[in-house]
């Protein structure tokens, strides 16, 4: 019988679609360390008996998914610098005895970029929460001159413009100059040329596109990012349109490997990547 020493999960609403418990439970399984990662499904009312339940029972760390990425944050003893940064948490771990949360969907959403140059302007599809680490992304990739970000509420962005501020160097010896940003009405999505566009709207999960219409991109390398792992209708229509297309995979395996190093000290298996593949290539095969 197999008895886990830690046991981890990934609290959201909804969660049974995560692949969170595929990959990390592969990754245990792969370095033979006996833990567990479960799919909790938590409803916005009951996150704070949740988080009271993790401070009473053996649960050694978290993911934290949507829509609790932001509402968790005054449940915790504190956060870390990165995630007062965006203002979102999605990992949670233990400190000694303080229950700390982290975000490492920052660095994530980085991680497929940096082999990119050039990406001078950059159109956000979205404020919400996802839309957090994006902005809080851009603002540490070098080249980055002008941030518009374009919601169907344009209170919601400029309340994600007044809130996201760029991580601090407490050393003061990188200080990067911060690009321009304001909001681009949802109405003229269509109409404005980027280097890089970046979907972070659940819009690829009902079927739909963001953009129904893609813009010719002005140049061979600009870039469309959607977030969600599996292939969308975005995707689709900017690879159409002559726009170099990355989903969210490399995203959410890089986010997930960085929160696997901090619970464990080991580093995210070629094993858990594969399985991570074969599982998107089963829901959406090309």
């Amino acid at each position: 019988m197999f008895l886990p020493h830690k046991l981890y999960g990934v609290i959201g609403d909804p969660v049974a679609h995560s692949l969170s418990p595929l990959l990390h439970n592969t990754a245990f399984q792969t370095w033979g360390i006996p833990s567990v990662l479960m799919a909790w499904h938590i409803l916005p009312e009951r996150l704070k008996d949740f988080v009271q339940a993790v401070r009473t029972l053996p649960i050694a760390g978290c993911c934290v998914t949507i829509p609790h990425k932001i509402a968790i944050v005054p449940l915790l003893d504190r956060i870390t610098p990165l995630a007062a940064s965006v203002g979102a948490v999605n990992t949670l771990y233990w400190d000694g005895p303080e229950l700390v949360g982290h975000n490492t969907d920052v660095e994530g959403f980085l991680f497929p970029l940096w082999q990119y140059s050039a990406l001078s302007r950059v159109l956000v599809l979205g404020a919400g929460g996802a839309a957090r680490a994006v902005l809080g992304g851009l603002y540490q990739l070098p080249g980055v001159r002008e941030i518009l970000i374009c919601a169907r509420r344009e209170e919601q962005a400029r309340e994600l413009i007044a809130t996201v501020r760029p991580m601090e160097d407490e050393h003061k010896t990188h200080q990067k100059a911060l690009p321009d940003i304001r909001v681009l009405p949802w109405d003229s999505r269509h109409d404005c040329p980027a280097d890089l566009i970046v979907n972070t709207t659940p819009a690829g999960l009902d079927g739909k596109s963001p953009l129904e219409h893609f813009p010719r991109p002005d140049r061979q390398t600009a870039l469309a990012y959607d977030l969600v792992y599996f292939r969308t209708p975005f995707l689709d229509a900017a690879a159409a349109a002559g726009w170099t297309a990355i989903n969210g995979r490399d995203m959410f395996l890089a986010q997930a490997g960085a929160q696997f190093t901090l619970w464990t000290g080991f580093p995210m298996p070629e094993a858990a990547s594969a399985a991570l593949d074969e599982a998107i290539a089963r829901h959406n095969p090309l």
